[in-house]
């Protein structure tokens, strides 16, 4: 990385259950969403993609496949910085706490739901999002994309980063 080298790790959660008496915001990871995250969590490890920062939503299953991200990295997962505001988040959401990075900060992990992820990746990155999965889903539960920009996070704008790479949990499967 260059040395004003800034990376943004964007973590859709994995998946969860399909519904829960307590409601959206209160489902649990399923199963295979606990698997995916560790297996995700251990390639992250392996390629040594280890975050400064990680942001999650207060939805349940975002805070949980955040804390199996922090146990599979050797985090502690009372560092994670819970926003309640990443539920239903828009971009400029996203881009006020971008912004607030200090810039020490070179890679952060945000962790939260679908549209709000892939409508952020298609407002940062200079090349269309298109999907690499013959679904036509962008960003499956347990994926991870990587953007990076030079600059400053309160440089980050529109059309700014850059695609660097695509993890996607399911499709990692070590289990």
């Amino acid at each position: 990385m260059v040395a004003n080298t800034k990376q943004i790790m964007i973590l859709r959660h994995a998946k969860a259950e399909a519904d829960s008496p307590a409601g959206d915001f209160a489902r649990s990871l399923s199963e295979t969403g606990r698997l995916q995250a560790g297996d995700l969590a251990a390639a992250l490890l392996q390629q040594k993609l280890i975050p400064q920062s990680i942001y999650s939503s207060t939805a349940k299953r975002a805070m949980q496949t955040a804390e199996l991200i922090c146990e599979q990295l050797m985090m502690d997962k009372h560092d994670i910085a819970l926003r309640d505001a990443l539920y239903l988040a828009d971009i400029e959401t996203f881009l006020a706490l971008l912004h607030s990075l200090n810039d020490r900060i070179k890679r952060v992990l945000l962790v939260g739901h679908n549209p709000a992820l892939e409508d952020l990746v298609d407002y940062l990155s200079r090349t269309d999002f298109i999907s690499d999965q013959p679904s036509g889903k962008r960003l499956l539960p347990a994926s991870l994309l990587m953007l990076e920009f030079n600059g400053n996070w309160t440089e980050l704008t529109s059309g700014s980063c850059e695609l660097r790479q695509r993890i996607h949990g399911k499709l990692l499967k070590k289990h």
